[in-house]
């Protein structure tokens, strides 16, 4: 579509009704009842070899979709504001994200659910599922063709960009720091910028509490998202300061890694031989912060002397470090703003203190080691409820 006639029809579309939010959920609703009844079983037979696991992600997609989590999403974000309180930010550019799969459409629903025009810009990696639920969507509920518009643009076409940014009222950026500060310089001054950047995850283990249910949770997330997510756990905090412990710990994690290796693994053996390499070359650099890397079958973990959070060598590759309870606040400190997941391993007496600590660093989701990828309708995005986000609160006074 040409950009006057996207301006056109967008201007359009904004002097009508705000967008029906029951004619949103009704939609989404028969779509996500369609994917539960094999309504696309055919044609996930015929993408299943390009996008491996599709027919599990668009059944968590479905899921999330149905009316029950949309309606309660609505519920918990706005907080029972009368809906002649709250109106659309009316144009709503999303940048999407490349890391999880479907993430954009979702983006692009909760721009709906808030009555906004959406235009998507979708990652240079995107495998075909934003679209392929957009596209279903569309077909199930036609009105909706005016209210959602996809957009296959490089990064680096600032030119285009820059035109769909002045068109919005807000932008919603997906991506690190690079990329949410090359949106900053595009996005003029009065457009909006809701900003959903890269956070980092872990876990925190007391010795008392520390079961093989949670460990076994935690591993099933490093293997399952080979700890390229947001939510991922790339390391596990222990709340010791004895280094026989944490060797100990080390050697039992290892052997449910290897478990979760066995059970779970569909990596990418270049990616993964890339990671061996790097551990062996730590080893021959004699990295002062390494006390020990344990090697399992295709996973390793990595006893470190310091606290510092940070990135794993991801694929089934995790570190263990000592972070007494007394420390964790003015550890994690220093990585204010990208924390995202804290799991609990602990027992029930610890778990309100060490709790409190976490969310005085400033960690926004806190899970047992058995629901780190637990997913539920109403659940805020990185600390923060995104229908709020994409509307706007009216002050009426009559």
């Amino acid at each position: 579509m040409r950009w006057n006639d996207l301006r056109r029809r967008v201007l359009s579309v904004l002097e009508r009704p705000v967008l029906s939010r029951e004619l949103v959920i009704g939609a989404c609703d028969r779509l996500s009842r369609q994917m539960l009844d094999g309504a696309y079983e055919e044609m996930l037979q015929n993408l299943e070899t390009t996008i491996p696991g599709l027919s599990s992600k668009l059944t968590q997609a479905a899921r999330m979709l149905s009316r029950d989590a949309l309606e309660q999403k609505v519920l918990w974000e706005l907080d029972g504001l009368p809906k002649e309180r709250t109106a659309p930010l009316g144009v709503l550019l999303h940048i999407g994200a490349s890391n999880l799969d479907g993430l954009a459409a979702y983006s692009v629903v909760e721009g709906l659910l808030a009555g906004n025009i959406n235009l998507l810009k979708l990652s240079r990696d995107d495998d075909g599922i934003n679209t392929l639920l957009l596209s279903e969507l569309v077909k199930t509920e036609p009105v909706l063709k005016d209210y959602i518009y996809v957009f296959r643009i490089p990064s680096t076409d600032t030119g285009r960009l820059k035109k769909l940014m002045d068109l919005a009222d807000g932008i919603s950026v997906w991506g690190g720091d690079e990329a949410v500060l090359a949106i900053r310089k595009l996005a003029g001054p009065n457009t909006k910028l809701i900003e959903w950047g890269h956070k980092i995850s872990f876990a925190y283990a007391a010795e008392e509490g520390c079961g093989e249910a949670a460990l076994r949770g935690l591993a099933e997330n490093i293997i399952g998202t080979g700890q390229l997510l947001c939510s991922s756990c790339q390391g596990i905090f222990l709340d010791t300061e004895n280094t026989e412990a944490a060797e100990a710990f080390c050697v039992r994690f290892l052997k449910i890694l290897e478990d979760a290796f066995s059970e779970l693994s569909q990596g990418d053996a270049g990616r993964r031989a890339c990671h061996t390499l790097e551990l062996y070359n730590r080893e021959l650099e004699n990295d002062p912060d390494v006390v020990r890397i344990y090697r399992g079958r295709g996973v390793s973990v990595t006893l470190c002397s310091d606290n510092r959070l940070e990135l794993s060598d991801i694929m089934g590759n995790c570190w263990v470090k000592p972070l007494p309870r007394r420390r964790i606040v003015e550890t994690l400190r220093d990585k204010k703003g990208y924390l995202q997941t804290a799991v609990l391993v602990c027992g029930q007496k610890d778990r309100a203190e060490l709790t409190s600590l976490l969310v005085r660093a400033g960690v926004v989701r806190i899970r047992p080691g058995e629901e780190m990828d637990t997913l539920y309708p109403g659940q805020p995005h990185d600390g923060e409820y995104p229908l709020i986000r994409y509307s706007r609160v009216i002050d009426l006074r009559e």
